[in-house]
């Protein structure tokens, strides 16, 4: 049976691509490195690796098979699953939980989540907080693969693993420039997320209500750069609601009320 060890070092092999570099990072012989790779092989019959003939070639760089690139990716998720597990028991035995692990979709990570850490952090002032901020997509991979405890993100989860619950409601804003001449929106540019996000699923659906496929489309990585590209007259965008208060105010973008209804996000 493969043991955690051996998917370390075929892990570390996968990641730095050759038995000497992984052998250096493991701190084992080259020789060790190879004989416990061969041992998953022939515990799976399979190749995991592809490998150079010559007797030179365990210095020189290897590709996963198909089957490694498969195991590799278990192999992760095993790994990583393993860590969380002996933190989680450490952290038991010591009575208290003293760091917590946060993913955070962008609008969750940059307007919601820093009211509820401080109110968290006034209650266990000594716990340590870490935030990673990421698109929907991202966060539900880490939460997935155990490198953050809890993810809060802008839209439903797919992942049939994964425990959800919503906790919040909000809606979306359709943003123009304040100047906008009122063309037609499947001529408008368009300002959109990156795949993965959940405003860019939103964006997709506002599109398939209106019966728009619109052609100029500018893809940018935070909402942000969007709500800001708006505001220079660049074209319209989808937004989360959250977002346009203080630019909706001061007059920098307009909006169009396309939809009245709440949007559930969160």
């Amino acid at each position: 049976m493969i043991n955690l060890r051996q998917l370390q070092v075929f892990k570390t092999i996968a990641e730095t691509s050759g038995f000497t570099a992984a052998s250096v990072q493991l701190n084992m012989t080259t020789s060790a490195v190879s004989i416990n790779l061969k041992d998953i092989e022939q515990q799976l019959g399979t190749r995991l690796v592809m490998r150079e003939r010559g007797r030179k070639h365990r210095s020189h760089k290897v590709e996963l098979t198909v089957a490694g690139m498969w195991l590799y990716e278990r192999a992760q998720k095993m790994l990583s699953l393993s860590d969380s597990t002996e933190r989680y028991f450490e952290q038991l035995h010591s009575n208290r939980r003293e760091t917590l692990n946060i993913g955070a979709s962008q609008t969750v990570g940059n307007y919601w989540l820093p009211a509820y850490i401080n109110v968290l952090k006034q209650q266990r002032s000594e716990l340590k907080i870490n935030v990673y901020i990421g698109n929907t997509d991202e966060i539900l991979s880490r939460v997935e693969s155990f490198q953050d405890e809890i993810g809060l993100v802008e839209g439903p989860s797919s992942r049939d693993d994964l425990l959800t619950k919503p906790f919040k409601e909000d809606s979306m804003t359709l943003v123009a420039p304040p100047d906008d001449n009122g063309k037609a929106l499947e001529v408008q540019p368009w300002l959109i997320r990156e795949k993965g996000s959940a405003t860019r699923r939103l964006t997709e659906k506002l599109w398939a209500k209106l019966g728009i496929k619109p052609a100029n489309v500018i893809e940018l990585n935070t909402n942000e750069s969007i709500i800001h590209s708006v505001a220079s007259g660049i074209g319209v965008a989808y937004v989360p609601s959250i977002t346009t208060p203080l630019m909706l105010e001061a007059g920098l973008v307009g909006f169009y009320p396309v939809f009245t209804d709440s949007l559930k996000r969160l």
